[in-house]
């Protein structure tokens, strides 16, 4: 019944969330602060205050709704979720895209029921306006992709996840099978116990 009244909770929540995704992150806690909604963009000038009150309320499962954002932020939120430990879940009327997808594979328990969507990693628009060399912009995108790697890597993401994030220019969703090779569990009764 618990998990009944999450999802519907979480479900009707999402709905009227989806217009916000344009404008910055929020943060709705659950009752207790056993769980957290992040909804809307990953901004790196945001990362700050929403670690902050992470820490503040020391939630266990983080619900996400994102099409991503900044990478430097998406991989300080990832770090934050796995060293605390916390459980992520990507609800049936969800969205993980992105540098989203870095903070749902963070998770220690995992489970996707949504879309989860990677792509290649694309350089900073102030690269491009500053019109700096291809070398230096090459530089930069190697050395984010190595730390991606590191971090994927410390979170035993399966290696199909970094694989299909370099190889894909566009966007790419996961399949219902690859879903299951990365989630952790098979219910969202098992995440928010």
């Amino acid at each position: 019944m618990r998990v009944l009244v999450y999802r519907t909770f979480i479900s009707i929540l999402l709905i009227f969330n989806l217009g916000s995704l344009a404008k910055a992150a929020e943060l709705q806690f659950g009752k207790d602060n056993e769980w957290v909604i992040f909804n809307g963009p990953i901004l790196f000038d945001e990362i700050d205050e929403i670690l902050s009150e992470l820490r503040e309320k020391e939630p266990k499962l983080i619900m996400l709704n994102s099409y991503g954002g900044e990478v430097s932020g998406a991989m300080r939120l990832a770090k934050y979720v796995r060293e605390n430990e916390m459980n992520t879940w990507v609800a049936e009327n969800s969205i993980c895209a992105s540098a989203c997808a870095l903070v749902f594979v963070a998770g220690v328990q995992r489970l996707c029921q949504g879309k989860l969507i990677v792509h290649q990693a694309l350089p900073k628009q102030e690269h491009e306006d500053a019109k700096i060399t291809m070398l230096v912009a090459w530089v930069n995108i190697q050395n984010m992709i190595g730390e991606m790697v590191v971090l994927l890597n410390n979170f035993g993401t399966p290696q199909f996840v970094l694989e299909t994030m370099l190889v894909h220019r566009g966007l790419y969703q996961f399949s219902e099978t690859e879903l299951a090779q990365l989630n952790t569990v098979t219910t969202v009764k098992e995440i928010t116990e």
